[in-house]
C-alpha cells in the first residue's frame, strides 16, 4: 500500500477545509514537479526532457483535500499497468526520498548533493505552500514528522548558482497583465513579451484598477540565466508617458549617427587599418 503523506495547512486566507483555486493549482503542480524529479532520481533517468513512461508511472500522484482543517493528502497513485512493472524497492525509495525532501524544505537546508533541477522544483513547492498557509504540519501514514512556519523558509535556499538577486534596485516599465490580491502576486509584461513576476507585493489594493495599463515597477531584481524574471519588494505605480523611441521594459536608444556626430574629436580624415576610400564610405554610410 502506498505511503500516505499529509500536509495540514494552517493560517491561510481561505476558510478551513478550503483553498483558493489558484493556490490549490500551484500546490498540485508543485507536488507533481517534486514527485517527477524524485522519480527521475530513483530510476536514474535524465533530469531534463520528456520523462519516460516508467518515470511517469512511478511519480504519478493521487491528491485529495480533506474537510475540517485544511489537509492536503498525497500518495502515489495505484496504476495497473503490467507493461511497466515497478519494483517494491523503487516505490519505497521514492517514498523515502519524497519524505526527506519535505523535511529538507522545512529545515530550509538544501543538501549538497541535490541537483539544481530538483532544487528548483522544491523552491516552487515552497512558494506554493507559503502562499497557502503560514504554518504547515507534515505527517506520514498518520504520524507527525515536522511542523514549520513558511515565513522562515527562503526562496534563495533553492536557487541555483545562475539565479541571482541584483544588488541594486531597478526601474521596469510594462503592462500589468495579472493581479492576484489574495496572494499579492502580480505580473508585468514589456513590449517585447518578457514576463516579470512581482511576488509578495505590499499595498497592492489599488493595483486592480491598473490592470492592462502601463505601470512603473521599482524593486530588487532577480535574474535566471541573465534574464530578469522577478522583482522583489516591488513598488507599483502608474507609468509616466514614455519618450518617443523608448519601449517599455527597455533602455532608451540613440541612433549611431547621433553618437558619432557628438564625438567632436572623431578623426574624420581616416580610420586606422582602412584605406581613405574605405573610410570615406564608412562615414557616408552613417550619415557624416
Amino acid at each position: 500500500m502506498a505511503t500516505q503523506f499529509e500536509f495540514r495547512l494552517l493560517g491561510g486566507a481561505a476558510p478551513e477545509g478550503e483553498l483558493d483555486a489558484d493556490q490549490l493549482l500551484a500546490l498540485v503542480q508543485g507536488l507533481k514537479d517534486v514527485a517527477l524529479s524524485v522519480g527521475r532520481v530513483e530510476l536514474d533517468a535524465q533530469m531534463v526532457g520528456r520523462p519516460s513512461r516508467r518515470t511517469q508511472h512511478l511519480a504519478r500522484l493521487s491528491i485529495g483535500l480533506e474537510a475540517g482543517s485544511t489537509r492536503l493528502l498525497v500518495r502515489r497513485a495505484d496504476v495497473d499497468d503490467a507493461a511497466l512493472p515497478i519494483e517494491l524497492e523503487e516505490e519505497q525509495a521514492f517514498d523515502a526520498t519524497f519524505r526527506q525532501i519535505i523535511e529538507d524544505l522545512a529545515s530550509d537546508v538544501r543538501p549538497a548533493a541535490m541537483s539544481d533541477a530538483t532544487a528548483g522544483t522544491v523552491g516552487r513547492l515552497r512558494a506554493a505552500l507559503a502562499s497557502a498557509a503560514s504554518k504547515v504540519e507534515f505527517s506520514v501514514d498518520g504520524g507527525a514528522v515536522v511542523a514549520f512556519d513558511t515565513a522562515h523558509t527562503r526562496a534563495s535556499t533553492w536557487q541555483s548558482a545562475d539565479q541571482t538577486l541584483g544588488d541594486q534596485r531597478i526601474r521596469f516599465v510594462g503592462r500589468l497583465r495579472a493581479v492576484n490580491l489574495d496572494t499579492h502576486r502580480l505580473q508585468v509584461t514589456d513590449d517585447v513579451g518578457n514576463k516579470v513576476a512581482l511576488p509578495a507585493v505590499e499595498d497592492d489594493s489599488e493595483t486592480g484598477t491598473m490592470l492592462d495599463s502601463y505601470v512603473e515597477v521599482v524593486g530588487v531584481p532577480e535574474y535566471e540565466d541573465g534574464r530578469l524574471t522577478r522583482i522583489h519588494g516591488a513598488a507599483v505605480s502608474p507609468a509616466a508617458p514614455l519618450p518617443s523611441g523608448v519601449h517599455a521594459g527597455s533602455r532608451s536608444t540613440t541612433p549611431v549617427s547621433d553618437l558619432v556626430r557628438g564625438a567632436t574629436d572623431l578623426p574624420l580624415t581616416g580610420i586606422e587599418g582602412l584605406t581613405e576610400e574605405e573610410s570615406t564610405g564608412f562615414f557616408e554610410a552613417i550619415g557624416l
